[in-house]
């Protein structure tokens, strides 16, 4: 497994495909506090991992104090469970639109496309319930901009985090695809919601399984780039 990578002062990739686990997602760690980290999505069922990772970073011994979940799918919300036993105190957020398949409504655990990977998927409740298309979360010392961008899944969600010095991190997981019937996908949503996030003139991009991608050219040209191919 690699190590994890610093995106920038506050924020660091600690979990991903090669980082924490064969089917995970990118999650993000960002410090909010003296001692207390927010998590960007929990990945597949690598908590452990995760947190052995942290401890790899100015970021060890960190509580995790947040967990924002961007959308409902197993390798973003899997370990959700764990890292809530772990945890208990940490608040979960979630869009309303994707929080009656993440706390397991019935009929949706194929929502979660557990079946892909050969696991179910264990529920969670969510702890703040994102309602409205631009909503801020002030969180410890950081303040996060959460867009509603529906087109991978109905609840989808992008988050901007300013760290200073006019740096605007974005992310953005999954904003690539894909664009299933299986999913509730509308690709339609999704290229509005693209157009909403190239406004926003990301500095850096965080993406769901592309990891970073630095510079305001860089991010720019691979949402268009994704764009064109839809």
């Amino acid at each position: 497994m690699k190590d994890p990578i610093k995106v920038s002062k506050d924020v660091y990739l600690i979990g991903s495909d090669d980082i924490s686990g064969s089917g995970d997602c990118c999650v993000y760690a960002i410090k909010i506090d003296s001692n207390k980290i927010c998590l960007i999505d929990a990945g597949t069922k690598n908590a452990s991992i995760l947190l052995e990772n942290i401890q790899k970073t100015p970021l060890a011994n960190h509580e995790i104090s947040d967990l924002i979940l961007t959308h409902c799918h197993y390798d973003h919300a899997g370990a959700a469970h764990q890292l809530k036993e772990i945890f208990p105190k940490m608040k979960i957020y979630a869009h309303d639109w994707d929080t009656p398949t993440i706390q397991g409504a019935p009929n949706t655990e194929n929502l979660t496309a557990a079946n892909w990977y050969g696991e179910k998927y264990i529920p969670v409740k969510i702890s703040h319930v994102i309602r409205n298309d631009k909503e801020k979360l002030k969180l410890g010392a950081k303040t996060f901009e959460i867009f509603h961008t529906p087109g991978h899944t109905p609840g989808s969600i992008s988050i901007i985090l300013n760290e200073g010095n006019n740096t605007n991190i974005l992310f953005g997981q999954d904003i690539h695809g894909p664009f299933l019937p299986e999913f509730n996908s509308n690709i339609q949503d999704w290229k509005i919601s693209m157009k909403k996030i190239l406004a926003l003139e990301a500095d850096i991009l965080c993406e769901g399984h592309f990891g970073i991608i630095k510079g305001k050219d860089s991010v720019r040209n691979f949402i268009r780039g994704h764009l064109q191919r839809n």
